[in-house]
Order: C-alpha cells, then sequence, then structure tokens
C-alpha cells in the first residue's frame, strides 16, 4: 500500500516490531519501513503509551556535526548535543530489540539485533542517534496526527476514530499468527494489531499554565495605528511533542472588519504577546495538505519563507465571548507555527478549512492600550 506524505508518494515496504524492556517488563512498537519513487526512506513509528496511540515520522540526515559511536555512548540524559545547527538536550538513553519482521526491514535489520538509542529534544523539534558497533545512524523525527496518517493513506474518518481509540487492556502475544503485513488493505487492520500490544509509560510531558491576561471583552486598543475590538477570549491548551501548555488567544476586530489574534504565550513557558493577522498564503492549504506538513517546512506567508517549527492540537477549553458564533469550547484543531526574526506565522485547521495568521511579537505589555469600548 501506499502513502502521500508532503507531496512524496511512499510505499510501505514491511514492519519490524521493536521493544525494551524496562523493570522486567517488554515493551513492543511498530515501525513501518517506507520508500518513495525517488529512493527516499522513512519510517512510520506507531507506538501506544498511556496517552494513548501516538504516530511519529522519521527521515534519515547526515548531521552537520559528525557523531561516533564512541562520542554516542558517552553520553546521558540532560546532556546539550547539537547535530544540525540546532541545540537540543537528551531526554532517553536505552537500547532496543528487534523481536519480530514482516515484509521488507531496513537494510541490514534482523530479528535479534540490538541497538543503543537517545532521543535528544528542545522546542517540537526531535532527533534520534542510534547506532550498533561502530555505524551511527541519524534521524529527525516529529509526532504527526492520526488524521494526518489516515489522510496520506486515504482512509475514511471512521478509520481515523479506529486509529486512535485501539484499546490497551488486551495483552496476548504481540506478534500475530499470520503475516498481516501481507494482507493489509488498510491501516484499520494495523489498530487490530496494536491492540494487542503493551502500553509502554509515555515520557513525562512538560506541563505549562497559561499567563495572566486582564483584557475584557469589548475594549478597544490602537496598535499600529489600527483600532482593533477584543470579540473573544479563548483558552487553549496545546499538545505538542513533549510538552502540554495553555495560553489566552484574543480575537480582535479592526475597523474595517478583519480578524486578527492577540496571543500571550508563544511557546510553552513564555509570557510574550504577539500580534498576527489572518493572511492568504502564497500557496493555498487544504486541510489534508496542511496535515501533512512536516518540521522544517518552509511555509511562504505574508512575504517572508517562514521554516515550520512546531505542530501541535489546539483545543477550545473555554470561551469567553457575547458572540455564539464565536464560542468554540470543546473544539479541536490541527495547526503548526513557526518563527523566523520577527515573523510568526500561525496556521490552524479542522476538517472543512485552514486559515493561516502572520505577525510579530509586541514590545511589552499591550494592556493598557485596550480601553473603554468603542464608540459607535
Amino acid at each position: 500500500m501506499t502513502g502521500v506524505f508532503s507531496g512524496t508518494t511512499y510505499r510501505v515496504l514491511g514492519r519490524v516490531v521493536m521493544g525494551v524492556v524496562d523493570d522486567g517488563e517488554t515493551y513492543y512498537w511498530n515501525e513501518f519501513n517506507l520508500k518513495s519513487d525517488a529512493g527516499q526512506i522513512a519510517t512510520l513509528v506507531y507506538e501506544l503509551t498511556d496517552r494513548g496511540g501516538e504516530w511519529r515520522w522519521f527521515s534519515m540526515f547526515e548531521p552537520q556535526f559528525p557523531i561516533t559511536a564512541a562520542d554516542a555512548t558517552s553520553k546521558r540524559v540532560g546532556d546539550p548535543i547539537n547535530l544540525d545547527g540546532s541545540h537540543l538536550r537528551i531526554t532517553l538513553r536505552d537500547h532496543s530489540r528487534i523481536y519480530f519482521i514482516e515484509g521488507e526491514a531496513p537494510e541490514g535489520e534482523e530479528v535479534g539485533d540490538v541497538a543503543e538509542y537517545f532521543n535528544a529534544e528542545a522546542d517540537g523539534a526531535m532527533v534520534v542517534v542510534s547506532w550498533t558497533g561502530d555505524e551511527v545512524e541519524c534521524y529527525h523525527g516529529m509526532t504527526i496526527s492520526s488524521l494526518a496518517v489516515g489522510r496520506a493513506f486515504n482512509l475514511p474518518s471512521a478509520s481515523l476514530r479506529d486509529l486512535s481509540s485501539a484499546s490497551t487492556d488486551s495483552q496476548p502475544s504481540p506478534f500475530p499468527t499470520v503475516m498481516v503485513f501481507s494482507v493489509l488493505g488498510t491501516l484499520i487492520l494495523l489498530a487490530l494489531v496494536f491492540s494487542e500490544f503493551r502500553s509502554r509509560p509515555a515520557a513525562p510531558l512538560r506541563r505549562f499554565a497559561a499567563p495572566p491576561v486582564a483584557l475584557k471583552i469589548g475594549s478597544s486598543g490602537k496598535i499600529d495605528d489600527r483600532t482593533y475590538v477584543i470579540t473573544s477570549d479563548t483558552l487553549v491548551e496545546l499538545d505538542e511533542f513533549g510538552a502540554v501548555f495553555q495560553r489566552h488567544e484574543l480575537h480582535l476586530r479592526d475597523q474595517d472588519g478583519n480578524g486578527a489574534l492577540l496571543i500571550r504565550g508563544w511557546k510553552p513557558g513564555d509570557k510574550d504577546w504577539c500580534l498576527l493577522t489572518l493572511q492568504d498564503p502564497s500557496e493555498p492549504m487544504t486541510p489534508q495538505q496542511a496535515a501533512a506538513v512536516q518540521c522544517g517546512k518552509n511555509i511562504q506567508c505574508a512575504g517572508t519563507s517562514v521554516p515550520v517549527d512546531a505542530l501541535f492540537r489546539f483545543t477550545a477549553l473555554k470561551v469567553n465571548t457575547d458572540d455564539p458564533l464565536q464560542n468554540t469550547t470543546g473544539k479541536v484543531f490541527y495547526g503548526f507555527s513557526g518563527g523566523t526574526g520577527v515573523t510568526r506565522m500561525l496556521a490552524r485547521w479542522d476538517e472543512d478549512s485552514v486559515n493561516f495568521y502572520a505577525g510579530r511579537p509586541l514590545n511589552g505589555d499591550p494592556t493598557s492600550v485596550f480601553t473603554a469600548p468603542l464608540e459607535k
């Protein structure tokens, strides 16, 4: 079967069941070996954690600053590392074993092989370094939604729900008695296989509460010589790789009726303010295309090329508004964001539409700018 990711078609060559032993328990995950017509190699990983099923995408790269097996062996959790210009810290150090292979595994991999590896992360970026003997391989990694995987393989929405709700209650043998890969017609069958695996405890999440906002609905103020009225204040929760954080997003309307966002807390733990306005991207996207965007991709927005540096899921926890049409409490969106210099870019979508915003961080706290309601 084939799937399309970021405009490239990949064929599923095989499946490898990997595992680690933790306190006497073996935890398994699946690694699907993918290859494009042009020979690009990628790995699509599915793992059940105590947060549910998680999909991750990995692509091999040649590090700008090479690392040897001896260097990798010396690394410990908390150590800094820079392989491609990104300053990361090691968050996990472990070793894995291959327990089962069906179809075609990556070159050189056999059942019983053991590899050392570590994960390094920062600000939504992730790198995995794996080594066996003197051979070292480096991968860029990212978490992707089941929605993106389902759309890549052209699955109906019902199967997406199946993918995200595979049960971890039953724990029979992780290796099916039939060659599932050879008869897979859809990823729904994969979900049935995955439900047999033990759930691996998820790595601890960093959690950040929303910084406070003291702005009232209906108040008006001027920023960049434009007068805005606050129409709603939404407390949103963003779930990205390794972190869950909350922030306030205030929807604004200018004197010409154009929409804007005033955000406090662009990144986890930040208390900065950003003003973004609705923009038309140079290359419009459908929700399916937006869901396939990966970290590192450059997006042309507001005349500037902005690299994507974070992917996440938005949940509107609480909406304060006088307009019932803006009350999206409980609604879930997906999104990506990026920044370069003073430019900020945000894309957010659901199954029906994609909205792009572009803007900049503000100097100081704009709270004092917004005063009484705008006179009619």
